[in-house]
């Protein structure tokens, strides 16, 4: 799990922590996520707009963007939050192929724009191997993502 806080908050939360999790049971996931919040003592107030990335080989990467709505005033300890799932696929950005085997790569598509390279997964990776992956790559999702496929182009291995 990574949780980064700015302007927005970002959870990665890889499947290892997402086991019996139901993405189709709204109550139970604003629940979850506030425990998951209140567990590192981040206390939210507000309207909230939810965006849940989800790829099968990961797992989920959460955005919550808080809205500033003026006609509204929440005390502190209310919250509203709007929950939107989206099923994705995520890129690893990788500064250098050679740093992982080849019998690894052969599970990827390579994606090449520019001067980067792009790995995305053609099939179900054991954990071990997406720890390898993430230890050389940076995740890459949503509209991002789906430009970088759309205007790319696939190395063939």
């Amino acid at each position: 799990m990574k949780l980064i806080i700015g302007n927005n908050i970002v959870v990665y939360l890889n499947n290892f922590y997402l086991k019996n999790y139901n993405l189709k049971d709204y109550d139970t996931i604003q629940k979850n996520l506030l425990k998951l919040l209140n567990k590192h003592a981040i206390n939210l107030n507000g309207y909230y707009n939810v965006f849940i990335y989800q790829d099968k080989n990961y797992g989920l990467i959460i955005e919550l963007n808080k809205e500033e709505i003026e006609y509204l005033d929440y005390f502190n300890n209310q919250i509203d939050l709007n929950i939107e799932i989206i099923d994705d696929s995520f890129l690893y950005e990788i500064e250098d192929l050679f740093t992982l085997n080849k019998k690894l790569l052969d599970k990827f598509l390579i994606y090449k724009k520019g001067f980067k390279l792009y790995l995305k997964a053609k099939e179900k990776i054991n954990s071990i191997s997406l720890g390898k992956i993430l230890e050389n790559s940076q995740i890459i999702y949503g509209k991002k993502a789906k430009k970088i496929k759309r205007e790319s182009k696939i190395i063939q291995r």
